[in-house]
């Protein structure tokens, strides 16, 4: 099974819609691109095996091989490198909503192609940056 992330960078955050074939599952939201220079960075286009990770301190999260995780947003805490983290909707004013019931529907629907031994991918698709900032020149998939 093969998700697909399409996302769009910002200058301040990287905003993106995640898909199963043509059915959107829920919006995401990371930090910038590296480029952007805000010292958190997203994971870079690609495409990458999926794989549930627990932890004492953090519960369930969802590793993105070896180059980050998918992981409930974290409200009292900013942002961390190379984390996606899913949310349902967003507010007029831009706050995201339900982030934590994404997750959770995104776990459980995950959960069902693990039990069944299934390999789960996620293909991480991005829009091209949409300003040119020097340290932006470097080439952008889209």
């Amino acid at each position: 099974m093969r998700l697909v992330l399409h996302r769009k960078y910002r200058a301040g955050i990287t905003l993106g819609r995640l898909f199963l074939g043509e059915q959107q599952i829920c919006f995401t939201r990371e930090p910038p691109k590296a480029c952007f220079g805000t010292g958190t960075l997203c994971v870079e286009e690609g495409v990458y095996e999926l794989e549930p990770i627990h932890s004492e301190e953090k519960g369930w999260e969802i590793g993105v091989a070896d180059k980050g995780k998918i992981s409930a947003y974290p409200w009292e805490e900013p942002m961390v490198s190379n984390c996606i983290y899913p949310l349902t909707c967003y507010r007029a004013d831009g706050i995201p909503l339900f982030t934590k019931l994404a997750f959770l529907k995104l776990l459980e629907r995950l959960e069902r192609e693990w039990e069944r031994g299934e390999v789960v991918e996620l293909q991480i698709i991005s829009e091209g940056v949409p300003y040119l900032l020097e340290s932006c020149l470097e080439q952008s998939y889209s």
